[in-house]
């Protein structure tokens, strides 16, 4: 009978451990942090930015749908910071194009459709041309970088910093087709712009800047 006893005793010994083992609350868990959104920017309407062709677009030998790249040659203020910089790829393509036939002129529309940014994210940018051309220096000698907010950043004497340096920026005053003769640039009616010629076929080189403004 003593052997029995201790044998209920360790049983119901072993049941209260367990009890007190399963009524043990589980310990908090730190949570984990929520992914991140997509980074979402943008420029305000009338926002200026210069970029440079990277593409020749010669109208005896663009088809609509062909792709216009470009790259912007100053840094823009940007949130988060450091993603609009000198460098970023602008994404286009040609809507319409005609090359000069007797009385009928040469045409070419084009439309900006995006902005690659420095870390790879793209925005989209609809923008017009206001100017297309070379950099001439007598259109200006000191000029203010127009940003999309904040102050404006300031490049004395119209020049590119940098490796081409010696190369003179188009300034953000200038307007229409700057050097090309008989061409004409006007917008278009659906945020593109058209660049019109009735006596020769317009063609725009790799090296040509152009003024974008934001819609």
């Amino acid at each position: 009978i003593p052997a029995m006893k201790t044998a209920l005793w360790l049983v119901a010994g072993a049941c209260l451990t367990t009890v007190c083992i399963a009524q043990t609350p589980a310990q908090p868990q730190t949570p984990a942090p929520a992914p991140s959104g997509p980074i979402v920017m943008h420029f305000t309407a009338g926002t200026l930015i210069r970029v440079q062709l990277e593409t020749q677009i010669d109208v005896k030998k663009a088809r609509v749908g062909d792709q216009v790249l470009a790259k912007t040659t100053d840094d823009l203020n940007s949130n988060p910071p450091g993603l609009a910089t000198r460098g970023c790829r602008i994404v286009g393509h040609v809507v319409e194009v005609a090359p000069h036939q007797g009385d009928s002129p040469s045409t070419l529309r084009i439309a900006f459709d995006k902005m690659i940014l420095k870390n790879n994210s793209e925005m989209a940018l609809p923008a017009m041309i206001q100017a297309v051309g070379f950099g001439d220096a007598s259109l200006g000698t000191s000029e203010e970088v127009p940003q999309s907010s904040g102050a404006p950043g300031k490049y004395i004497g119209g020049r590119m910093p940098g490796a081409n340096s010696g190369e003179v920026k188009l300034p953000f005053t200038a307007k229409g087709a700057i050097g090309m003769s008989g061409v004409t640039l006007s917008p278009g009616t659906a945020q593109d712009s058209v660049l019109t010629s009735i006596k020769h076929n317009i063609k725009l080189e790799s090296s040509m800047q152009m003024i974008l403004r934001t819609e």
